[in-house]
């Protein structure tokens, strides 16, 4: 980790980063920018728990990718605990042992308003609504408190990004198609030195 300071307000930002996307960037740094976090931490999925695995690429690839994405800022780091955990990606399994490993920092599990009516179904909800906040990035239109389930703790941030997506660049790159306008310099750089990552 980047930090080791003590009370740090983490925002954790899940994720395949498959690749990593300059929406990945420009969110993370609106939260800290705007003073809703004082860190967002990446965390890659090592495995995952639904069937998405078919079109994941290596997780040290992706770990490659998202580290080049946030060198230049230093607010922005890189977690490898999904790695260290060995069962597919469970939230509360990733939760419980970041809050075990630093006790001292506040975290915050960012999501996007598009997921809300699919958090119920992950797993051991129950529970997880209980062990961490919710900070909901909006989609450019107000987010109804109708639409955030009950008993969690939500804190709603309307925020209108690009429309892009990982899949969106995938095609792209299986096309040899340009991306550079959806993805940082950086990134784009290790693509072009890898060019059959994703194709």
């Amino acid at each position: 980790m980047k930090s080791e300071n003590p009370e740090r307000r983490v925002g954790l930002l899940g994720g395949s980063f498959n690749p990593p996307h300059i929406c990945h960037v420009l969110a993370s740094l609106y939260l800290v920018e705007t003073d809703c976090v004082d860190e967002v931490w990446w965390l890659p999925v090592h495995r995952h728990a639904f069937e998405k695995d078919r079109e994941l690429r290596p997780f040290v690839d992706r770990v490659a990718l998202c580290e080049a994405a946030v060198h230049d800022h230093p607010a922005l780091t890189v977690s490898l605990v999904e790695a260290s955990l060995g069962e597919r990606s469970r939230t509360i399994d990733t939760v419980a042992a970041l809050r075990g490993a630093h006790p001292q920092h506040q975290f915050t599990w960012i999501v996007g308003s598009d997921l809300l009516a699919e958090l119920p179904s992950w797993h051991r909800w129950d529970e997880l609504r209980e062990q961490v906040r919710f900070l909901v990035l909006g989609r450019g239109a107000e987010v109804p408190a109708s639409e955030l389930p009950k008993g969690g703790d939500f804190v709603v941030r309307d925020f209108q990004l690009p429309d892009i997506s990982s899949s969106m660049i995938r095609e792209r790159l299986a096309q040899g198609a340009d991306v550079s306008a959806w993805v940082p310099a950086s990134i784009l750089a290790l693509l072009r030195g890898n060019p059959g990552l994703y194709r």
